[in-house]
């Protein structure tokens, strides 16, 4: 998604800019990316570049730890980036320095959420993402004696898992 910020990097330290985004369309294809975001961008000129500050709703396709059954998630990524020029300026013809860290503003003075918002993305996901909070998993459903073992390393297995069911039928934990 970029965002084309010439007139703003123009203007004085403090000056704003603000969007709504709706249903846009973000692709990176390099990292085979790419997501349908709503939300709004605050865009603030600060002496270095452009300051972004945003609120983006995204859905995110998760696989559940427990079911392994396949569901999306909505989730807000909400981040403040930098973002500097990577051209002198067109009227003072400064160049700010930057790392390569920071997000750039373009030739063509665009300057393109798409990076953030997938980074961001990486850290919002969960480490363990449950379908629904109260999931009984796979392991639940599972009968070990309907099942047939062949195997006899499995046999101890069985056992214990009938001696834990009783003990918790009786109330013994």
């Amino acid at each position: 998604m970029q965002i084309n910020v010439a007139t703003l990097l123009q203007e004085k330290v403090g000056s704003k800019r603000e969007l709504a985004i709706e249903n846009e369309l973000i692709q990176l294809p390099e990292f085979e990316y790419s997501r349908k975001i709503s939300g709004s961008v605050n865009l603030l000129r600060i002496k270095r570049g452009i300051l972004v500050s945003a609120e983006i709703d995204i859905n995110l396709e998760l696989q559940c730890a427990r079911c392994l059954n396949n569901f999306e998630s909505l989730c807000t990524l909400q981040f403040n980036e930098e973002y500097v020029p990577s051209e002198p300026h067109p009227i003072t013809s400064e160049l700010t320095a930057y790392d390569q860290e920071d997000f750039l503003i373009d030739k063509y003075w665009h300057l393109d959420l798409s990076e953030a918002i997938r980074q961001y993305e990486q850290t919002a996901v969960p480490l363990v993402p449950l379908c629904k909070s109260e999931c009984v998993g796979l392991d639940k459903g599972i009968n070990f004696e309907a099942a047939q073992l062949s195997d006899d390393r499995w046999a101890a297995l069985s056992v214990l898992a009938k001696q834990l069911e009783e003990e918790e039928s009786n109330g013994i934990t």
